[in-house]
């Protein structure tokens, strides 16, 4: 499925650059959701919201980071802005349904898409866990 994905054509250290700059950036954007989910106190749509706007940042202004690094590491790329227009529900839609592009990198943020949103149910989650036995 991934074998024509760009990702492959780096070298093997610009590809585990790559992967610790997408744990660093995902480790911020669970940082952001965590103190913006504690902040949302325990009712779900307030804390579905802050998971959705903290994909959508991600989603929004990550491609610039992604580009910073990718100038690092292939000789020859221009200086330039590459954060867009901010996605609209239809993009953030397509990116969490797995609609988009079968590349390691939309796979990648839909993932973490889910994992905020799964956050942000964790209260309600663990409600639904049945207790333990004290055996």
């Amino acid at each position: 499925m991934y074998a024509e994905d760009s990702f492959f054509t780096l070298s093997a250290s610009a590809r585990a650059g790559l992967l610790a700059l997408s744990a660093g950036f995902a480790g911020l954007a669970g940082a952001l959701a965590r103190a913006g989910l504690r902040a949302a106190g325990r009712r779900l749509a307030p804390r579905l919201a802050v998971a959705l706007l903290v994909f959508w940042g991600f989603e929004w202004l990550s491609p610039q980071g992604y580009y910073a690094y990718y100038r690092a590491v292939i000789p020859g790329l221009p200086a330039q802005w590459v954060i867009g227009r901010p996605p609209g529900p239809g993009q953030v839609a397509e990116i969490l349904g797995f609609a988009g592009p079968a590349t390691l990198s939309a796979h990648a943020r839909g993932l973490l898409g889910w994992a905020l949103l799964l956050a942000a149910c964790a209260p309600m989650l663990r409600r639904l866990r049945p207790p333990r036995s004290r055996h």
